[in-house]
Formats: structure tokens, sequence, C-alpha cells
């Protein structure tokens, strides 16, 4: 199979490091892998993973449209970085495909796709979520207020699925918004990561005292909770005493000023370290004693950090919200984000005071995590659902037809989800999962008119 995948490949980018191991595993199956890159044009000339194919940047149109007419399947890989994923904006509405789905809120990547295009984006969100959010959308001022009133109401995922032909995520957890826009089939693979620093054999702890470390690493803005981890151990006496909280990833020179301060008022040995090369990093984690990979709310299909964390088999708190509610109970410390404080503290006690357990709950994790994150199983589901869009696709052409014809009548959106149109296009699908051998599920009559179609199980 000839397969056009459409990501990042920026050594800076997580989804272009799960790319690059899938693609790996994709070409030692025989299959001809091309890259697209999807950066922003000021990203492509860094360095990228390693990829078995070529590499091509989504703006030299000449050769992107030589390699698609020769594609047997097209992926694009879409997370919630505008600067990352740009590209894909560019040709997903003329390429369709699979659309890889990283995360499930999509805001950040819809507003700085929407500055130039106002009156475009205001039709989108009415379309989508109604007048009063397409009004208030663009009105927010601080990045925490846009967040919390968008991520429930306006996601923005629908937007970028219902110009796919099918949808490839990472978790269940908001899955049903997906198979509410995306026409076509819908599948879950565990997510491809790794763990490169497992060579390194140092310490037990990241620092140079005889402190447990904590470490709380990747993106660090406001729903990562570092402030959350930094009063939970300055509600204990022997936390304090006894741990050092290292906080690793981009931060907003506001947010270090916040903790730090935050951390010296509170007696919390803290050390921040701004982003640092992978080397670091690997170093950083592979000697820490507990990782925190706290998100609320939660935004991804899948957590790269505490995947990452469980594969170098350290014991990791999470809250018990979206993707981290499918890491078994044993694997992870879950905690509820109603009690966060308290129970991140009880948590972290727990593991300064008992080597024992804190060595089993990682080995645990790690076995758990290197049978389930594998750079096979996601190539095998990016294979599958490409199979299912193969089969899939003459049902969404006569679907869109019909969608299509009718729009042009007149119709609009809610009459489109009436149960006397509905019914009768259900033939359309039934009969097309007959000839093909495929699984039918039946547009209920109460969605609208373009629901999925067929959803591999």
């Amino acid at each position: 199979m000839r397969l056009v995948i459409f990501s990042p490949a920026s050594e800076r980018s997580a989804i272009g490091r799960v790319v690059a191991l899938a693609s790996r595993v994709l070409a030692d199956l025989g299959h001809d892998i091309v890259i697209v890159r999807t950066e922003d044009v000021s990203w492509l000339p860094s360095e990228t993973h390693a990829y078995p194919g070529e590499v091509v940047p989504w703006n030299d149109t000449e050769r992107v449209e030589s390699h698609l007419r020769c594609a047997d399947g097209v992926v694009h890989h879409v997370g919630n970085n505008f600067e990352f994923h740009c590209g894909s904006l560019e040709w997903l509405p003329r390429t369709r495909g699979l659309v890889c789905l990283h995360d499930f809120f999509l805001g950040h990547l819809f507003w700085a796709w929407a500055q130039n295009r106002r009156d475009e984006a205001h039709a989108i969100l009415h379309r989508w979520y109604g007048s009063d959010i397409a009004d208030r959308y663009f009105a927010f001022t601080t990045p925490d207020a846009f967040i919390e009133g968008t991520h429930r109401e306006a996601p923005m995922a629908e937007w970028v699925v219902a110009m796919a032909d099918g949808v490839l995520t990472h978790s269940g957890w908001d899955v049903d918004r997906v198979l509410h826009a995306c026409p076509g089939p819908v599948s879950v693979a565990a997510l491809a990561y790794d763990a490169p620093g497992l060579r390194i054999v140092g310490a037990s702890s990241a620092g140079s005292s005889n402190r447990r470390t904590i470490v709380t690493f990747g993106q660090i803005n406001p729903n990562k909770r570092a402030e959350s981890v930094v009063r939970a151990i300055a509600a204990s006496e022997r936390l304090r005493a006894s741990v050092e909280y290292w906080v690793v990833g981009r931060i907003e020179p506001d947010m270090s000023s916040f903790l730090t301060a935050l951390a010296a008022q509170l007696d919390v040995r803290l050390m921040i370290t701004g982003e640092v090369e992978d080397a670091t990093l690997q170093s950083l984690i592979a000697r820490a004693d507990v990782v925190c990979c706290l998100r609320l709310p939660a935004l991804e299909a899948a957590s790269a950090s505490a995947i990452e964390a469980m594969l170098y088999g350290k014991p990791v708190v999470v809250a018990d919200t979206g993707f981290y509610r499918d890491l078994p109970g044993d694997c992870v410390l879950r905690i509820d984000p109603a009690d966060e404080q308290q129970q991140i503290r009880i948590a972290l006690e727990r593991m300064v005071d008992d080597e024992g357990e804190r060595r089993a709950i990682g080995v645990r994790a790690q076995t758990w995590a290197r049978g389930t994150f594998t750079a096979e199983n996601y190539a095998a589901g990016m294979l599958s659902a490409c199979e299912a869009i193969r089969r899939a696709r003459p049902i969404l052409a006569d679907m869109r037809w019909f969608a299509d014809t009718l729009a042009d009548w007149g119709a609009q959106q809610p009459e489109m989800a009436e149960p006397w149109l509905l019914e009768p296009l259900n033939l359309i699908v039934e009969s097309g999962a007959r000839s093909r051998n495929a699984t039918a599920t039946r547009t209920s009559t109460s969605e609208p008119l373009l629901e999925p179609a067929l959803r591999p199980r």
C-alpha cells in the first residue's frame, strides 16, 4: 500500500515521534510511506524524526499532488497546535482520507486558523454549536477562560472530523462527538510511544540531594496542575522535608514566576528547568521517583507524557478523568479531581514512605504499557482504518451526493434530520454493507444526515 501521511515531522513534535515509530513498522511490512510535514513554514527547516521514506513540505504543491495521485491511502495526524498542523488544514478538505485524532479539544487549532477567516469561522461555529456560542467564541480574554468556556460546549473536534472519510483516535472517552460528526468508520487504537532513555542508569533521584524526586514534564500550562502539586507537598511536613519537585518543559514566564514565588512562600523545594534537550528530559524521567501527569480538564485523546512515564517504569499520578480512566487501576495512582490536593498529598506520601510499593506499581505500569502502546499495534490500527475507509467510500459518496442535492434544493440541517428523510437513505448503508461484507449501523432518526454509517468495533 502507498500511504501519504500528513504530520508534523520536527524533532520537537510528539505526534511526529508517534508517526515515525509507526511508519518504520509500516515500511518493514512492505508499505511505501511518504511523509508530508505540516508545520508552519518557519518550522520546515528544522531537523526531523527518522522516517523510512521521502519527507515533503506541505507547501510544495507539485510534489504533494504527485504523491497523492499514486496513493492508496491518505492519513492526517491532527492535534491542537496550529503551528504544527496548519498544512493539514490546507490539504484535508481536498484529500479527506483518515484523520488520526490526537486531541478531542481542537480549540487552539481552530482559534489560530480563524484569525484571518472570521466570517467562515463564525459560520462553522454556528453550524455545529448554535448562534450563542458563535457570537461569544472570540470574546474570551484569557487562555484559562477560553478553555473553561469552550472545552465542553465547542471543542471543535467536529469541525475537523467532518472533513474526513474516517477517524482513528486513541481512547473512547469523548468519541461520541466524533461519531456524531464523521460520516465514515471510526475506530480506536492505543497510541504508539517509546522510552528512549531507558538505557540511562543512575541515581534514583534527578537532583543532587537525598530527597525523593517528583517530576511533571510537558507543556506546563494551568491544566497541567503543577500548582496543585506544590500545594499538596506544602500540606505535608514530611513531603516538604523529603522531596523536591521538578517542572520540566515549555513554560510561560508568568507561570514560572508564580510557581517559584508560591513554592518559596510554602517552603517547597521546586526546580523549574524550562524546555530542555531530549537527552536531559530522558535522564530526568529515568531518575524520577514519581511522575505527576495530571490534567484538568482533560483535552487529549491520549497522554504521551503518562504513557512515556509508564514505559520508564514510574509510578504515575493521574486524574480520574478522560483518557486516564483507561489506565489499569493497579498501574497508576488515580486521584479524584474534586479532592485534588489532598489526594495528591496522600498518593505522594504513599510513594515516599513505601519503596516496595513504589517499585511494584512502576513494574506493573511498565509491563502493561510495553504490551499496549506499541508501534506494531498502532500501525495495524492505521491499516485497518484505511481498509475500512476503502470499503465505505462508495457508500459515503452516495450519501454525500444526496446531501449535496438536498442542500442545492434549499434543505437546511434540521430538515436533514427528519425521520421521513433518513429512513429511506438507510437503504444505501444497508445495501452497501451487504455487498461489501461490512458492518453497518443504522443512522438514528434524531441525528444529522451525515451520521457515521460504518463503525468498525
